[in-house]
């Protein structure tokens, strides 16, 4: 069989939960043989901005793509209820709904994130 390939957004996500880890674990083991260890001061801040990064990105391109699945859904749903029941007014009034609550999630979803204390 086939393996899945695996998505980008959860290659960097994983990658970078693995540097920090990994940065981390480093830095314990320096400690614990009494080593300097200065530059972790540096580097694991660092690792974990990139690693919050990356799962902060990651939320919003999924956020992205759920909504652009349901609004996928809510036509193809409508076209069936529109072959069923030709009542057109109600179908276009209804369309134009989701086109808005659509494109209110889409918007949202691009928005910078805002970072607290920044």
């Amino acid at each position: 069989m086939k393996a899945k390939k695996q998505e980008f957004k959860k290659k960097v996500v994983l990658s970078t939960g693995a540097i920090f880890v990994c940065t981390c674990i480093v830095a314990l083991i320096f400690s614990w043989n009494e080593k300097p260890t200065e530059v972790f001061t540096y580097i694991i801040p660092t690792a974990g901005g990139v690693f919050g990064a990356a799962v902060i990105w990651y939320l919003k391109a999924v956020q992205l793509e759920n909504g652009i699945k349901i609004q996928l859904g809510m036509i193809k749903k409508l076209i069936d209820l529109g072959e069923e029941n030709p009542a057109e007014e109600i179908k276009e009034r209804t369309i134009q709904k989701m086109k808005d609550k659509t494109e209110a999630l889409i918007d949202e979803a691009l928005e910078p994130t805002e970072i607290q204390n920044f």
